[in-house]
């Protein structure tokens, strides 16, 4: 089978290049490893700027995709030597359930929805990818003329569109995310996403509470366990929030593609694009849907800018990417205005020893 574009990972990346390839007369076919609807670790909230732009390509975001809490005000961070700080965004966010936003993305991006599809892999030339796909335990040859991987923080993609990239970045920056879901308590007003400094800690763990459900998440690789890390951060919370937790602990692990911390990105090679965290697309604080979304649909257009010309899209898919990779690169450095889509002005005017140390403090974890 040949289309005109084939789109790998059905996250928002994916699903937001498919809509605006479709708009704009390609015919796509859209490949998710995993059976629809799939559960994501993620805690689902999506700033206001996230939100406008899945409204702008796919409508109003319907009330079976959505969670409690209705509105999301943006973030607190709570540092272990005392500081809290609030930092909102400029409107109000939403909180979603990312497996039903994700299945109805897939649903109304226009492309061939191809779902437990396995790719086995695949080869990029000059204007021509050939793909094998396996579902079902059958394989499927597919061609196509251009190459949109969005497939995540372990990108099979990137290893193969760059592998010495690869080896000595993006595999080097993979981090272990590890999320409990508990019920409990604790005294915390479910309208902020949390955020926590933890002494020693790897990097911002982060945490939420949805109805009676609470969710911890920190990272953690082979050398450093996650037990230590969530153990910092239960101490911290139990102190600061009177946390409790009680009743069946969950446990939900995921990868996250920290090369970014260090100014490495990947956008792709000739005719085949990566966007979203494949591309290493994750903000200074690990959320990563605003730019997910933004670089699918930068990606989509960038090669409907290129049909029918000699240039390869990468090249303008690059161009189109810099002022983006420039701002986020930016960000990690400077606190003074907002980093990714929160207001930080709380935590830049502060000052006080404790303050600066906070401030210290952070940039050396944005840039692990």
């Amino acid at each position: 089978m040949y289309y005109d574009a084939m789109v790998m990972g059905a996250g928002p990346a994916g699903c937001m290049a498919a809509r605006a390839l479709s708009d704009a007369g390609f015919k796509v076919v859209l490949c998710e490893r995993e059976r629809l609807p799939r559960d994501k670790t993620c805690g689902g909230f999506l700033s206001p700027q996230a939100a406008s732009l899945v409204e702008e390509a796919f409508g109003p975001i319907p009330a079976s995709c959505r969670d409690v809490p209705e509105t999301v005000r943006g973030a607190r961070l709570l540092c272990a030597g005392g500081g809290d700080y609030e930092l909102p965004f400029s409107g109000p966010g939403i909180s979603v359930l990312r497996s039903r936003l994700d299945a109805h993305l897939a649903a109304h991006c226009g492309a061939e929805v191809m779902d437990a599809c396995e790719v086995g892999d695949f080869r990029a030339e000059r204007f021509h990818v050939t793909a094998r796909l396996i579902t079902g335990g059958r394989e499927e040859k597919v061609e196509a003329t251009y190459l949109v991987a969005a497939d995540g923080a372990e990108s099979m993609a990137l290893r193969l569109l760059r592998p010495e990239f690869h080896r000595l970045y993006a595999a080097t920056h993979l981090e272990r995310s590890m999320l409990v879901l508990s019920q409990g308590e604790m005294d915390w007003d479910q309208e902020w996403i949390g955020l926590a400094l933890v002494r020693k800690g790897m990097g911002i763990a982060r945490f939420f509470v949805k109805g009676d459900l609470i969710g911890l998440a920190v990272n953690h690789d082979a050398a450093r366990g996650w037990r230590d890390e969530l153990d910092g951060l239960i101490a911290l919370l139990g102190e600061r929030t009177g946390l409790r937790l009680h009743g069946d602990v969950m446990r939900r692990i995921s990868a996250s593609n920290r090369m970014a911390a260090a100014g490495h990105y990947s956008l792709g090679a000739g005719s085949a694009l990566i966007a979203g965290e494949a591309a290493g697309l994750l903000d200074p604080w690990g959320f990563g849907i605003r730019l997910a979304l933004e670089s699918g649909r930068v990606a989509a257009e960038s090669l409907a800018e290129s049909a029918g010309e000699r240039i390869t899209p990468h090249i303008r898919y690059r161009y189109r990417m810099q002022e983006i990779l420039e701002r986020e690169v930016k960000q990690r450095r400077d606190l003074s205005a907002g980093v990714g889509d929160l207001d930080t002005t709380s935590l830049s005017a502060g000052g006080s020893r404790a303050a600066r140390r906070d401030r210290r403090a952070l940039r050396r974890r944005f840039s692990r």
